[in-house]
């Protein structure tokens, strides 16, 4: 009985030595700290370990062409601004660039890449298209922020000998009576006096465009959750005017067409944005001409192993070959 005493008594003190205690304490707090560190170090080596995701590439192809006869009723379309080139337009169809389009990433599709030839191949057998373009390149998925924009021209080159009328500005056009009638507006007395609608024409603002393609402008893909397309191109016609008056109920209901200048062209514009799928064939068009978009994800060939052979295989037996010394 004595003895237990002792050692209850033993065990009491030992408790609350504050030496004993404070090695509890530090023992008690060691592993946390460890288990911490040990995390830490982990998820830091976690880090360093994780390469950033590779670019995705995709190939885009496109196919632009025109329509031969313009539904009635379309050609009132107000003409609209040439794009213009930024410091972040990209001319693939340069020779002079192609060096500079690879360090960025961008490449020419060869035409067994195109995957559209039998489109084309049936829009030059029809009597209702005109084509103007088929072309394809490989570019990265970039964000709308670092996208870059793709020149594109094609068509007829109009050469030197040309000037346009190009601004946003409408173009001033007497009404006939028969739509004033029909938008309740008074009928406007029509003088000798008036300007003539040649003379309007010729006053606008002027601006040699000499070398410039029927179709131009700049289309630009981008990369955030979607695929984004956005398109500014024009199509370019000599100008003309549409005599709005019938002659009679009893002749042709066609509209004669009057050659204002041989040498002066209207810009006729597709300016849209799309959100698109990849692998899916979409569509843009307008009264004039019409755009059709693949875009494809592109896979890189795996790389093929090399087959090594020996240095004399391919050798005479004539030839002396040197022995390594023992």
């Amino acid at each position: 009985m004595t003895k237990k005493l002792h050692l209850m008594f033993a065990r009491k003190s030992l408790i609350k030595s504050p030496l004993l205690t404070s090695q509890l304490l530090a023992r008690r707090l060691a592993l946390p700290i460890i288990l911490l560190f040990s995390t830490i170090t982990f998820a830091e080596e976690t880090i360093d370990s994780i390469e950033p995701e590779p670019l995705k590439v995709y190939d885009i192809e496109i196919i632009i062409f025109k329509n031969k006869s313009v539904p009635k009723g379309q050609e009132l379309n107000l003409p609209s601004p040439s794009p213009t080139r930024t410091e972040l337009t990209l001319d693939l169809l340069n020779p002079e660039n192609i060096e500079i389009n690879a360090e960025m990433g961008f490449f020419n599709l060869q035409p067994e890449e195109l995957r559209l030839q039998d489109i084309t191949q049936h829009i030059k057998r029809s009597s209702r298209y005109d084509l103007l373009i088929h072309t394809g390149w490989r570019q990265p998925g970039l964000d709308k922020e670092n996208s870059m924009a793709i020149w594109i021209k094609g068509g007829e080159n109009f050469g030197y000998g040309y000037s346009s009328i190009d601004h946003s500005e409408p173009v001033p056009v007497e009404p006939p009576p028969a739509e004033l009638e029909q938008v309740n507006l008074e009928p406007v007395e029509l003088t000798t006096e008036d300007t003539p609608l040649s003379d309007t024409l010729q006053a606008q603002p002027e601006k040699d465009i000499g070398g410039l393609f029927e179709l131009e402008g700049q289309i630009i893909i981008s990369l955030s959750r979607y695929l984004h397309t956005q398109v500014n191109l024009v199509l370019r016609k000599p100008a003309t005017v549409r005599n709005l008056i019938e002659s009679s109920e009893n002749q042709s209901n066609e509209n004669s067409i009057e050659t204002i200048d041989g040498n002066r062209l209207l810009n006729y514009g597709l300016n849209e944005k799309r959100r698109m799928r990849s692998k899916k064939l979409h569509y843009l068009d307008h009264p004039e001409f019409a755009m059709l978009v693949l875009i494809t994800p592109y896979e890189a060939p795996e790389e093929e192993e090399l087959v090594t052979t020996e240095e004399t295989s391919s050798l005479p037996e004539d030839v002396p070959v040197a022995q390594d010394s023992e």
